[in-house]
């Protein structure tokens, strides 16, 4: 997709970042924080066509998905905006996403209100799925040990039945 072009000068991404969440008094969303590096100030339009059909395919995810009631990755309606935007630009490239230079890294595990990308449903089902598979864990040890001891058992009877086979050919 080449390089891309934004309205910050030599300011990196970071404090564009910082500042806007001065501005804001929170964490900047993708979409804000994309607005603001990549709109010209002084008419409000994008920088260049890659830019615009960013933001286009931003809102066309996130009405749908929320139109659908569910997230992008799952049936949960508290969604992460940085997802949206990371599935609108095509994800992770070269480790950057597209309109959010390094920052990246600063949305991983959050949504515009700090939380992580699951949901209580998610988490939920998450745990669920840890105590499964720590239970089955547990089976498998079990098993495991209870095949052992058979098999130390059997070794045992067969070296009995050996020696006892030789002393009575003595």
């Amino acid at each position: 997709m080449g390089s891309s072009i934004h309205t910050g000068g030599s300011v990196p991404h970071t404090e564009h970042r910082r500042r806007l969440k001065e501005v804001l008094g929170r964490e900047p969303t993708p979409i804000e924080l994309h607005s603001h590096t990549h709109k010209w100030q002084e008419d409000q339009q994008w920088i260049d066509e890659r830019a615009r059909k960013a933001h286009e395919e931003y809102t066309r995810l996130q009405e749908s998905q929320a139109a659908a009631g569910e997230g992008p990755y799952g049936g949960s309606v508290e969604y992460s905006e940085y997802r949206i935007w990371s599935q609108a630009v095509g994800g992770i490239q070269h480790g950057r996403v597209y309109g959010l230079g390094s920052q990246a890294q600063a949305y991983e595990g959050m949504t515009s209100s700090g939380s992580s990308f699951t949901s209580p449903s998610q988490d939920s089902s998450y745990s669920q799925q840890i105590t499964a598979l720590q239970a089955e864990l547990e089976h498998v040890k079990k098993a495991q040990t209870d095949w052992q001891v058979q098999f130390q058992t059997q070794i045992q009877m067969q070296m009995q039945a050996q020696h006892n086979q030789l002393l009575d050919e003595m």
